[in-house]
């Protein structure tokens, strides 16, 4: 039975073939980056969540630097970022950052004075608010949000890296359960 498309990984050749990486192509050729093991594969889907949970472009470059400097599993860390943030969940993942946040701000009282509300929204729209204002409190939101995603992405990584380890160890010890039974 064949499985859907996003279920496959991508393969070492292809990933190596691609123009934009260039003279970098050497780097990605050890077999260490490519090896699946239970902690690289535990390293990289931690890069992954760690680094999709942040608030900026680039993801996929940042973790294919991450990737060689710990020597990771690259395909699992190139799909975390989207099991994070995907469509669905990338508003109430970044609407939850912000909260953590700004709580946090607040429990230290360094919380900034401006904040986002709809109305600003409405006011910017009608001319009684001007871009720069709503571009402060723009930057303020972003800042927030930050601090907020870091936190929860340590968190989520944390997890993460453990339930995969953990995970591992459960299948192996089922794979060899079932053997065990086969075998009597």
């Amino acid at each position: 039975m064949r499985r859907p498309a996003f279920f496959h990984l991508p393969k070492r050749e292809d990933i190596l073939r691609k123009r934009p990486l260039g003279r970098f192509t050497h780097y990605l050729a050890r077999n260490a980056y490519w090896h699946i093991h239970r902690r690289n594969v535990a390293r990289g889907a931690a890069i992954g969540v760690f680094i999709g949970s942040l608030p900026f472009f680039g993801h996929v470059a940042t973790i294919l630097v991450i990737c060689l400097w710990r020597k990771a599993y690259i395909p699992i860390a190139i799909i975390m970022p989207f099991l994070v943030t995907g469509p669905l969940t990338i508003v109430p993942f970044f609407y939850a950052s912000y909260q953590v946040g700004f709580w946090l701000l607040q429990q230290i009282a360094f919380a900034p004075a401006i904040t986002i509300h709809y109305a600003d929204m409405h006011r910017l729209f009608l001319g009684k608010m001007s871009v720069t204002a709503m571009g402060d409190r723009l930057w303020h939101a972003y800042w927030v949000t930050w601090i907020g995603s870091t936190i929860m992405g340590a968190i989520l990584a944390a997890s993460t890296y453990l339930a995969v380890l953990l995970g591992w160890r459960l299948w192996i010890s089922f794979r060899l359960y079932h053997r065990r039974q086969a075998r009597s």
